[in-house]
């Protein structure tokens, strides 16, 4: 929907429409209230949009959390291990 709405054709078939409307001699505050209520449509349907855009940026932002958590995790057990493996060589160079 948000691609047709967001288009080329979308906007000249309203040009064209508003166009034709105003050349005839049919109510203008009809052509008015029908605006209005697509209008009104349409922000629904972007407010709904951007919701659920905003639920995948959450879901996403949240996997990118656990990833670099888990990064973390692992950085830290190699820190460890270099940490053990330089007191092992210290040790040995020690015994000598």
């Amino acid at each position: 929907m948000n691609a047709w709405v967001g288009s080329w054709s979308f906007l000249v078939i309203h040009v064209v429409w508003f166009t034709l409307w105003l050349a005839e001699p049919w109510d203008i505050n009809l052509l008015t209230m029908i605006v209005s209520l697509e209008a009104i449509i349409l922000m629904i349907l972007l407010l709904m949009a951007q919701n659920r855009q905003s639920m995948r940026d959450d879901l996403r932002d949240e996997a990118d959390l656990q990833a670099d958590l888990q990064a973390v995790e692992l950085l830290n057990k190699v820190v460890r291990d270099i940490h053990s493996l330089k007191k092992d060589v210290r040790d040995l160079r020690n015994k000598k």
